[in-house]
């Protein structure tokens, strides 16, 4: 690879990478603090009310009931899942119509450069980045968990009248209130295969908007193009949730291979090595967990080595 290329690559996405890493790094910290003012044991009744939808959570209702579980919402929020794609989309787009766009493209492969370490340049600044950021929201978990406490209710002793199993309260008082570091609650290292989960889908998109850039010479048709497909596969992954009749659709979208809760919830059930396994399948999952990510990257793959044939065969039109 090229340093020149790699240090332009870098200048080129260090505002949108500083941006997108605040926010990453700050709305996790703040979204484990918020997490912190509710009393889980207070929503059971109403979890048991809406049972009917747990088929639109992406686990059991059970599993949000533990801090841990509550933690793992990181992940699915649309703000960070937004961040990772924008700065996937932004980056993959603008490797080859982006340089076509900007009149540059020609110029930059005049030099003694060939076409694959450009391409190559520009991913490894791209998937650095994009590791960063997986690290960031991990590590904002993190800050979070080790800086805030959790409130939890001491019931009131009891005693138990025999023969009737009668339980009777010994103090007619208010239950005592136990401040808890959440650490003691939430080990960080549940949160290893969630942000790999979270790597791979941003890997996933970056691989396909840089194919989409290997086949224009638009930048904005480029985005266009990934923008679709996302949404698309957004739509099908939607429908198939909420109609039992729709379900094969979950099969066609690769949001279906996104499931950084259920990693959490498995390294309750099975321990930390629970997610990383290739041979053993768990309970609602129809393949081993550490295929679903795989898959992602897998599919990442093979859009770069498409993007990088069509790249060295396609003619470059004049700069504009």
């Amino acid at each position: 690879m090229d340093r020149v290329l790699i240090k332009k690559y870098i200048g080129q996405s260090m505002l949108l990478f500083l941006a997108c890493a605040f926010i990453l790094f700050t709305f996790a910290w703040v979204r484990v603090w918020v997490g912190t003012f509710f009393n889980l044991s207070q929503y059971q009744g109403i979890l048991d009310q809406l049972k009917e939808f747990e088929h639109f959570a992406p686990i059991e209702f059970s599993a949000l009931m533990s801090y841990a579980g509550q933690v793992a919402l990181v992940y699915d929020e649309p703000i960070v899942i937004l961040c990772v794609v924008i700065w996937s989309v932004a980056r993959g787009s603008d490797v080859i119509s982006g340089e076509l766009g900007r009149g540059t493209l020609e110029m930059l492969l005049s030099q003694p450069i060939s076409r694959r370490q450009l391409l190559g340049s520009h991913a490894i600044v791209s998937i650095g980045g994009l590791i960063g950021l997986c690290l960031l929201v991990w590590a904002g978990i993190g800050l979070g968990v080790y800086t805030n406490d959790v409130d939890e209710e001491i019931p009131a002793p009891q005693v138990t009248i025999p023969i009737f199993n009668w339980e009777i309260p010994l103090s007619a008082g208010e239950p005592l209130v136990e401040k808890v570091p959440l650490a003691d609650r939430v080990d960080v290292r549940t949160y290893a295969s969630p942000t790999f989960h979270l790597f791979a889908f941003g890997f996933f998109v970056l691989s396909l908007a840089t194919l989409f850039s290997s086949l224009d010479r638009y930048r904005w048709r480029t985005v266009g193009c990934v923008v679709g497909v996302y949404i698309i596969q957004l739509v099908m992954f939607g429908l198939g949730k909420a109609a039992k009749s729709l379900d094969w659709l979950l099969n066609m979208s690769f949001f279906s291979c996104y499931k950084p809760q259920k990693m959490a919830a498995i390294v309750g059930e099975k321990g930390m090595a629970g997610p990383w396994s290739l041979t053993e399948v768990s309970a609602d999952l129809v393949l081993p967990p550490l295929v679903y990510p795989l898959i992602l990257i897998g599919g990442g793959i093979v859009f770069y080595i498409i993007a990088a044939i069509r790249f060295d065969r396609r003619d470059l039109p004049a700069p504009l």
